[in-house]
């Protein structure tokens, strides 16, 4: 038997033998088995990403995320079919997209999943990428928005979505750039906190699209309401409906806690009773706890619903009942100074406060937070919400109850109104002008200016740009002398703000009296601060007319008058 050839690899033989190069790095030029790679690293935990050179100098960019068997897809299906009829949130931003992929799934997400599939350790952590990708995350989006070596993105020349990394530039995905979410790859948070709601904590951010032409608006807010899982939203109604038809023998003093009670209480009820009647579930339940107690498989995942589902549900319900529907959240943000809603459909706007957006920046400057622009947007700046208002009874039903708080009943007769809120916890007054659609062209709607829950002083009014030094001295000297000082301008250009910087300099032996209603946003440092108003709320039919109050005023005898 002839001896067959023989393959030399990684060896120089003598003799002039051709032989094939040891093995190196795929973004090594002369690696003979890749010779269009450039570049190949994991981009997150099972996924590849790989760099090639195209014809004509370009580059391409390509991911591998973990392989699914027969039997996984099988599975994601029934994921998909149990999860495809809900409307989901995705991350705002890069940054958001991480966190939730580092977070995984919330615990009643991850109880659901549990009840559709029974898989390996490996082939879970399968599912439960792919799963997390299409219904929590951004899609196909989802790998570039985790690959922390890309550094821009862009709309190439084609329409196409290219990104730019350290070393390589630009490199072209392949991805339209008109796909779902594709503005959320260069997205960057500006700002995040918590707006506390009837003891729950509500996320809220301020983030900026750095896509061209994506939106007329760059920087934007989000309320990151709770997620629902299908039925959630029938299941919401009910309760509704049913604290509404509940027989009260009392009077309720504190409506937020009794909603809440009656609220949780049927919800438990629902939900318990829900997984009770999944008796094949409840069948293989006891089978897995069985067979647990002999060591043969792991414990089964316990049957009762996630308790962060009860807290999501019961927020819906305190936000439609005892809120404001969705200006619940923005109204109590005391980081806004303007939220407004002027037709159904439009986006609801808000300004926020420069104070919290040059702060977030500042800290991330100082950190070395890469994704974060130092150049806040400038002050009294609108941008759009993720909130709107779907149909116009919803919008009537919030107006209405925005003035009731205040004592006025809005009707044909009297279709607009000004009112003042003062809500449970928030501790500054909100101004509120509503109007009903019979004299709004584009339907009811509502204007609401909130004033700082801590007065400024004149030197934050002079390092923010608003006064000079020399203007401030004036004042001073004005005050000293017992002058006379006019606060005049439009509305929203700060002379409340600018009236209470300088209420502490009013002399403390001095009898101050503030007339109109705005007076409940002057913050008086005096013992002797008497305040009037134009409405008296013990009778919805009786009102007080500006000169009353000046007569009223003039027998107070006040040293000083707003």
């Amino acid at each position: 038997m002839s001896e067959g050839p023989t393959l030399r690899i990684g060896t120089e033989t003598s003799g002039g033998d051709e032989s094939v190069p040891a093995p190196v790095p795929p973004d090594d030029p002369e690696a003979w088995y890749a010779p269009d790679v450039r570049a190949q690293y994991e981009s997150a935990p099972g996924v590849v990403a790989t760099v090639r050179e195209r014809d004509g100098g370009r580059f391409g960019y390509d991911v591998r995320e973990p392989p699914l068997s027969p039997a996984d897809e099988r599975a994601l299906d029934r994921v998909r079919d149990r999860f495809s009829a809900v409307r989901h949130r995705r991350p705002l931003t890069r940054v958001g997209v991480v966190e939730r992929a580092e977070r995984g799934f919330d615990p009643k997400y991850a109880e659901a999943i549990d009840r559709l599939v029974d898989a390996s350790a490996a082939a879970r952590r399968r599912i439960d990428y792919h799963a997390l990708r299409e219904f929590r995350l951004l899609g196909e989006l989802t790998p570039i928005a985790l690959d922390d070596r890309i550094a821009v993105a862009d709309v190439g020349d084609e329409r196409e979505l290219v990104v730019h990394t350290e070393t390589f530039a630009p490199l072209e995905t392949g991805i339209d750039a008109d796909a779902d979410y594709v503005e959320r790859v260069a997205a960057e948070r500006l700002a995040q906190y918590a707006v506390e709601f009837a003891g729950l904590a509500v996320d809220v951010v301020v983030y900026r699209e750095r896509l061209l032409g994506s939106d007329a608006f760059e920087t934007k807010y989000a309320v990151l309401e709770p997620d629902l899982l299908p039925g959630d939203e029938a299941l919401i109604e009910e309760c509704k409906s049913r604290i509404w038809e509940t027989t009260v023998s009392d009077v309720v003093e504190d409506r937020e806690s009794f909603v809440a009670a009656r609220a949780r209480r049927f919800l438990s009820r629902r939900l318990t009773a829900r997984n009770t009647r999944a008796w094949l579930d409840a069948a293989a339940y006891r089978a897995r706890a069985a067979l647990a107690e002999r060591g043969l498989v792991a414990p089964p995942v316990d049957s009762r619903f996630a308790r962060d589902r009860l807290d999501d549900l019961a927020y819906y319900i305190l936000r439609d009942l005892v809120g404001e529907g969705i200006l619940t959240v923005p109204i109590r943000d005391p980081h806004l100074e303007d939220v407004e809603a002027n037709r159904v459909g439009e986006r609801v706007k808000v300004v926020p406060r420069a104070s919290v957006l040059s702060e977030t920046a500042e800290e991330a400057t100082a950190g070395g937070e890469a994704g974060v622009d130092a150049d806040p947007p400038a002050a009294g700046e609108r941008v759009p919400t993720n909130l709107s208002f779907d149909d116009e009874t919803t919008f009537v039903n919030v107006v209405t109850g925005i003035a009731a708080r205040d004592g006025t009943e809005l009707n044909a007769s009297t279709p607009s109104a000004k009112v003042n809120l003062e809500l449970n916890g928030v501790p500054q007054t909100i101004r509120c002008a509503v109007a009903l659609p019979v004299i709004s062209e584009g339907g009811p709607h509502v204007s609401i200016r909130k004033q700082r829950a801590d007065a400024l002083t004149p030197v934050d009014l002079i390092e923010r740009g608003a006064l000079s030094v020399d203007l401030v001295t004036l004042l001073w000297l004005l005050y000293e002398h017992r002058g006379v000082v006019l606060f005049a301008g439009p509305t929203g250009v700060g002379k409340t703000t600018l009236l209470n910087a300088h209420a502490p300099f009013i002399p403390f032996d001095a009898r101050p009296v503030s007339v109109d209603e705005g007076s409940r946003e002057v913050r008086l440092p005096h013992e002797t601060g008497v305040s009037l108003t134009t409405r008296d709320h013990e009778d919805a039919y009786k009102s007080v007319g500006m000169a009353e109050l000046m007569t009223e005023a003039n027998y107070l005898n006040p040293s000083i008058a707003y």
